[in-house]
């Protein structure tokens, strides 16, 4: 089990397996997600008893027993629409190996169980697996989010840096560098008052929060030269417009 400081809720989430990792941060980084409950548990427990019997199939029992579990949903999101409009989308998360293998119609029979149940009341169910996830993206977002865990200043000084740090990060002279020249520039800017390790953290926070657009798709870090694409007009909604109201969650 991991733990890991959610941005969108300011909350520690416990998640239980790497698939739920590169997913919760999909949905952290999603401008489109408002909150983000994990192990969401399916109550009351008669609802899902009652699919399992509408289904002809035993209700999933803890080991050894016939006591009946309560059952879970991996994610539950709280989501926004361009009207600012909230709804819900429930999620579960499984290796594409769990599919495939020799526990195959357990999990799927639990993976029917949770679709009903959320399908009775109207919220949309997804399922994701691990072949779904973009390594690269992954691999950015988790570079991108350190800023949670390494930056322990003012919160309130450091954001008062960025306008100017935008400004410097934007010249067109800085395109076309490798990250860590270009962060560099940007410390210079302010002297000795901010560190490139400061301006990195600057720059982390900036992208995760789309005040700096960048393509995630294409590698993200101090020796690459990133692909920084046009700020959206609502960078809120930037990540909605691709999956609508009852599309994945994607990263833009």
């Amino acid at each position: 089990m991991s733990r890991r400081l959610g941005v969108t809720t300011g909350r520690v989430h416990h998640l239980f397996s790497d698939n739920e990792s590169c997913f919760f941060l999909m949905a952290d980084y999603a401008a489109d997600v408002v909150d983000i409950r994990e192990q969401f548990p399916l109550f009351p427990e008669s609802a899902t008893q009652h699919v399992a019997s509408s289904l002809g199939v035993r209700h999933p029992s803890y080991p050894r027993s016939r006591t009946p579990i309560v059952m879970t949903t991996d994610f539950l999101l709280t989501r926004i629409d361009k009207s600012g409009k909230r709804y819900l989308a429930a999620i579960s998360i499984k290796s594409a190996d769990d599919l495939r293998g020799r526990s195959r119609k357990s999990v799927l029979t639990k993976l029917e169980i949770e679709r009903r149940y959320w399908l009775v009341r109207g919220i949309p169910w997804y399922l994701f697996t691990n072949a779904e996830f973009d390594k690269t993206v992954i691999d950015n977002l988790e570079w991108l989010s350190y800023f949670m865990v390494e930056h322990d200043g003012d919160r309130g000084a450091f954001e008062a840096l960025l306008p100017r740090f935008l400004a410097a990060f934007n010249t067109p002279s800085s395109q076309g560098l490798m990250l860590a020249d270009r962060l560099r520039k940007c410390a210079a800017v302010f002297g000795t008052a901010v560190s490139a390790e400061l301006a990195a953290d600057m720059f982390r926070y900036c992208a995760w929060h789309k005040l700096i657009n960048l393509d995630l798709r294409v590698p993200i870090g101090l020796r690459c030269i990133p692909v920084v694409l046009p700020v959206a007009s609502d960078p809120r909604f930037a990540c909605a417009q691709k999956g609508g109201h009852n599309g994945p969650i994607v990263p833009c």
